[in-house]
């Protein structure tokens, strides 16, 4: 073998090594088939729920406390811890002595009160009475004044000055009718036509009408600009007087009333004040008495007392608003919990759901979504800082075991789903611009992109990217280069 020979077969074998190695990179890696673990895709029906962890709680509570002013209370009855009661079963009752005595005494300080403000408010009256009738008389003088001048200036006046008018313009109209009659008989006589019979009548005749119209127009002339001037003004001067005899009489009342006025809120401010010393006594002894405003059960407040931690006891004295008892009306009970944001969408008011209570795990209660949290809040146990809604379960089902801080899980069916072409979630990866799954090829798994669609926690549904029984695999290669 030449040498020339030898350094053909060496770049050969060369080019042939590096295409091996080139070919072995771009080929998808290679997995043996007894290490692949491998799902079908199948049309499936599944459910979506959106399932959750709370705390039971009554719908409604009460914390029971002294509504007594001050430290005025002291128990003398107390019902018994974790009693069960009824609307308006007596939980606490508190001393009502103190404020017996109190409301005796006020009782008698109103009556004397009572007496002395009816003596004010009958003088009182009897001041008003004489300032009205004085003040209606005045009022009806005056109103009889204005309505006269309303009367001439809008009524009698202008109708007089109207027909004054009218007589003038139709006196002046004859007079102007004749006169052009008069000037046609002229023109008559001129041409030849002389009637000196009808001519004088005619001349005479429009001498009477120029007369009646001047005495009209002057009669119109003076009613408009002397005599109605002065009626109006004789009117107004008397609406003027009338009105200022209305006031000086109002004024002069102001002075009689004022005296007795005064008197008489003298005597009701200290009737009141009496009153309502009375009623806030009544309204004490009333609260000695505390009752339940619905059932429940009876959990008395333990609280630092004495120097120590306990519960109260009769004897005891309690200040006002001091918490005593914990009424929970179990009859009615709610699940505080919260849902993720991402599954806000699947939840609605109204929305029907399942509860378990660790306490019993084998009964499953019927539940309905009743509230929904308006802001979001931030949780950040799971270290993404994920965001929460509130949300409220009223539990339909009722159970007498169930009790507040109970924990609770929730099930909330969202949707079904049915047959529906889907893997195992498992066999599902995701990047940042899309999902895929890893398809068995020949010694080989193809990386296939896919749409998905709807989802629980154990199926996606696939919309593209495989067929009915294609086979896909549950874990990712281990020499994916695209992981």
């Amino acid at each position: 073998m030449t040498a020339r020979r030898l350094q053909i077969i060496l770049a050969i074998s060369g080019v042939l090594l590096l295409c091996g190695v080139i070919g072995s990179r771009m080929v998808s890696p290679k997995v043996h088939d007894d290490t692949w673990q491998l799902a079908q895709a199948a049309h499936q029906n599944f459910e979506i729920r959106v399932n959750t962890v709370g705390t039971l709680d009554a719908a409604r509570s009460h914390m029971v406390s002294s509504m007594v002013r001050g430290d005025k209370g002291k128990i003398i009855f107390l019902i018994e811890d974790g009693k069960k009661v009824a609307p308006d079963d007596i939980l606490i009752q508190l001393d009502p002595t103190p404020f017996e005595g109190e409301i005796k005494h006020l009782k008698e300080e109103v009556i004397s009160l009572e007496a002395a403000a009816d003596a004010s408010i009958q003088l009182l009256e009897w001041e008003k009475n004489q300032a009205e009738q004085e003040i209606r008389s005045a009022e009806f003088n005056y109103r009889v004044a204005g309505l006269e001048l309303i009367k001439l200036v809008e009524g009698e006046g202008p109708l007089q000055l109207a027909q004054l008018k009218g007589e003038m313009e139709k006196a002046k109209e004859e007079f102007s009718k004749f006169s052009a009659y008069l000037e046609d008989l002229d023109a008559l006589k001129k041409k030849g036509f002389n009637n000196p019979t009808e001519l004088l009548q005619a001349k005479n005749k429009t001498a009477d009408l120029q007369s009646s119209f001047a005495i009209a127009n002057q009669k119109y002339t003076s009613y408009k600009d002397h005599v109605l001037p002065s009626l109006v003004e004789t009117a107004k001067a008397k609406v003027e007087k009338t009105d200022m005899e209305q006031m000086q009489i109002r004024k002069g009342s102001v002075f009689k009333i004022a005296k007795a006025v005064a008197s008489t809120k003298e005597a009701e401010g200290k009737l009141n004040a009496a009153r309502s010393s009375l009623l806030l006594a009544e309204d004490e002894l009333a609260k000695t008495n505390i009752t339940a405003p619905f059932a429940g059960i009876a959990i008395l407040y333990e609280a630092f007392r004495d120097g120590q931690n306990r519960k109260p006891r009769v004897g005891d004295s309690v200040w006002q608003n001091q918490p005593l008892l914990y009424l929970p009306d179990i009859a009615s009970m709610v699940v505080n919990t919260q849902v993720r944001e991402v599954d806000l969408y699947k939840v609605s008011i109204g929305k029907l759901c399942t509860v378990r209570v660790d306490a019993y795990p084998d009964v499953l209660y019927d539940g309905e979504i009743s509230l929904i949290g308006v802001l979001a809040a931030k949780r950040f146990e799971t270290g993404f800082g994920e965001k929460f809604f509130h949300l409220s379960i009223a539990v339909k089902t009722l159970d007498q075991r169930l009790r507040p801080g109970m924990t609770a899980r929730i099930s909330v069916l969202t949707e079904t789903v049915s047959d529906a072409l889907s893997i195992p979630v498992q066999a599902v990866f995701s990047d940042k611009s899309e999902k895929y799954c890893y398809r068995p090829g020949k010694n080989t798994l193809e990386k296939v992109v896919i749409t998905t669609g709807r989802q629980n926690e154990d199926f996606v549904e696939i919309l593209s990217g495989l067929v009915l029984h294609d086979s896909v695999s549950l874990v990712r290669p281990k020499n994916d280069h695209d992981s």
